[in-house]
């Protein structure tokens, strides 16, 4: 389940976006970086979507961080 995600922002080259996402998935949260990126194909231009798995936290874990936890 999602719970928060930032606003895009463009990364290098002309078709290239950013955010990150954090999801509650059982009794943690997780932040995944997620970028989607257009690709010319030799036909045809398409999006690549890909997200990552950066950081975890445990739902009582007193490292997550406060803005976080009001989300939950």
């Amino acid at each position: 389940m999602n719970i928060y995600s930032t606003n895009e922002w463009k990364g290098y080259g002309k078709q290239n976006y950013y955010h990150n996402e954090y999801r509650k998935e059982g009794d943690e949260v997780v932040k995944y970086s997620c970028n989607r990126r257009k690709c010319f194909d030799g036909h045809e231009s398409s999006w690549q979507e890909r997200e990552t798995r950066t950081a975890s936290w445990s739902v009582n874990d007193p490292s997550m961080p406060d803005w976080l936890r009001k989300y939950l």
